[in-house]
């Protein structure tokens, strides 16, 4: 626990936030190589990632997933896409068919063999909608304008004139887009198709060289937002990280809070109810619970759905996510914020409790829906129900696996487990709590961190792995196990 701390007090910035870049994958360094012309600086900039990507393989635990990155890391190779390998992907409706027209714009700009601009054309008009996007998320919108832009420009058709203001205005100071590398790459293609000498071209183009990262990599996203509340909620009350980490932490938190009264999981994005109630989580019970209650309570209840619950994001087509109403919940009450009616959200999630516990957005750990719900909805028949199918499935070495029946066991999945298990309030042996320490203890790395495969959706089915996440969520399954080590022994935690 002690390198725990130490880890998160020596990475903490000089604001009190935690800035660490994603763990490198296929898809964003696919699109920015490809959106990079094979010329001058652009052209050694492309091979990096090449060489990179050369030296990868495709994320396995969603067969879609892992055709899409077969599909990208071929594209590299060869600058060329085929309909076939297009055609066989396994799509189904919602995330696959949102991420299907990813590649097949991705196709087009290349111009490679079997892509079909014309149908990219209706699908980025149909996802658009008739009001040309205006109630979806900001980035999305932006990319389905430059996927019209892509395929207009293949057809020989005009590109509407509005989508190079819209881009200039949604352009960050750095050149990219929403600090999404992923986002920037995408616009890079159909500026460098339509634009090519324009100022956002050459700033976008800029950004993307500036944010390549030693190894030739890019990477998903930067969350300082999120990653702070989260190494708060998972070391506050040790000593050492309470004095040397803390104040500044908070500090940073309540500055985040936006003028609408949320919290966006980094600083380019616009607020978003998953990180806003974790951001409440971090900051209850302390000073600045005061300061942030007033703009905090307009935002919870003006995001709050005719049905008592609350979705991601604000955008028309997006749903309640159990995870992030959990943490609306939970946050809501332990920042005590006023007038809000939680029992609706409450009876929500414990109705969507199955047998083996919860399913969750965000995180692909069946026990991350079980510690953050369980926390929302108290010590449940549905919380100890969850912890119950969570210890039947300890491994043999302590710990718990990322994904059922996968074969090893995961940093970030005991951790979790073992903060559902004493959210719930289910009797964890003394002989299987041991064994679950002696796991984190035996992988933690000597800097005091972890290392996992990646747990995290973004954009889903894709996963990311960020290495204060896993840390956190590690480390908060390691201290609740100490402090109830302490409780039952009174060994000091």
């Amino acid at each position: 626990m002690t390198k725990a701390v130490e880890f998160a007090v020596e990475a903490q910035a000089g604001d009190g936030a935690w800035y660490v870049p994603s763990d490198p994958r296929v898809l964003e360094n696919a699109v920015a190589a490809c959106s990079l012309p094979g010329v001058g600086e652009t052209r050694v900039a492309r091979e990096r990632a090449v060489r990179w990507l050369e030296g990868t393989t495709p994320q396995r635990h969603d067969a879609f997933v892992e055709a899409a990155e077969r599909w990208l890391l071929e594209l590299t190779r060869t600058g060329s896409t085929a309909t076939a390998a297009l055609a066989s992907l396994p799509v189904n409706e919602g995330p696959h068919a949102r991420r299907a027209l990813y590649l097949h714009a991705l196709g087009c700009a290349v111009e490679g063999t079997g892509a079909d601009a014309r149908h990219l054309l209706q699908q980025s008009r149909a996802a658009l909608g008739a009001d040309g996007g205006r109630r979806i998320k900001p980035w999305q919108r932006a990319m389905l304008l430059a996927f019209e832009a892509i395929a207009c420009s293949v057809l020989g058709l005009p590109v509407p004139a509005h989508a190079l203001e819209e881009w200039e205005r949604a352009q960050s100071p750095d050149g990219s887009f929403f600090g999404m590398p992923l986002v920037t790459g995408m616009l890079h293609l159909a500026l460098s198709r339509t634009a090519p000498d324009h100022h956002v071209t050459r700033r976008c183009r800029a950004g993307l060289l500036a944010g390549q990262q030693p190894d030739g990599t890019w990477r998903f996203l930067v969350s300082e937002v999120w990653d702070t509340g989260l190494i708060v909620r998972a070391l506050r009350g040790h000593p050492r990280f309470e004095a040397a980490a803390l104040p500044a932490a908070l500090r940073f938190l309540a500055s985040a809070q936006k003028e609408d009264g949320g919290w966006a999981c980094t600083a380019p994005l616009d607020s978003d109810n998953d990180t806003t109630g974790n951001s409440l989580l971090a900051l209850a019970g302390t000073d600045w619970a005061d300061r942030i209650r007033p703009a905090a309570t307009h935002y919870a209840l003006r995001h709050q759905t005719s049905e008592g619950l609350w979705t991601t994001w604000h955008s028309s087509d997006d749903s309640p996510a159990p995870d992030v109403v959990a943490h609306m919940v939970a946050g809501i009450h332990a920042a005590a914020l006023p007038g809000i009616d939680l029992a609706p959200a409450r009876s929500w999630l414990a109705a969507l409790a199955t047998e083996g516990g919860w399913n969750s957005d965000w995180y692909i750990p069946p026990a991350y829906g079980a510690a953050e719900i369980s926390a929302a909805i108290g010590r449940q028949p549905q919380s100890r129900a969850a912890a119950r199918a969570l210890l039947g499935s300890q491994r043999h070495d302590g710990g718990w696996p990322r994904i059922p029946g996968e074969p090893y066991s995961s940093p970030t999945a005991t951790g979790l487990a073992l903060t559902a298990l004493t959210a719930s309030g289910q009797e964890l042996s003394d002989a299987s709590l041991r064994h679950a320490l002696c796991f984190l203890i035996d992988s933690q790395n000597d800097d005091g961190t972890w290392n996992d495969r990646p747990v995290m959706y973004g954009p889903r089915p894709f996963l990311t792995s960020t290495t204060t996440q896993v840390h956190a969520l590690a480390a908060r399954g390691l201290r609740h196990a100490l402090i109830t080590t302490e409780s039952r022994h009174g060994a000091k935690a």
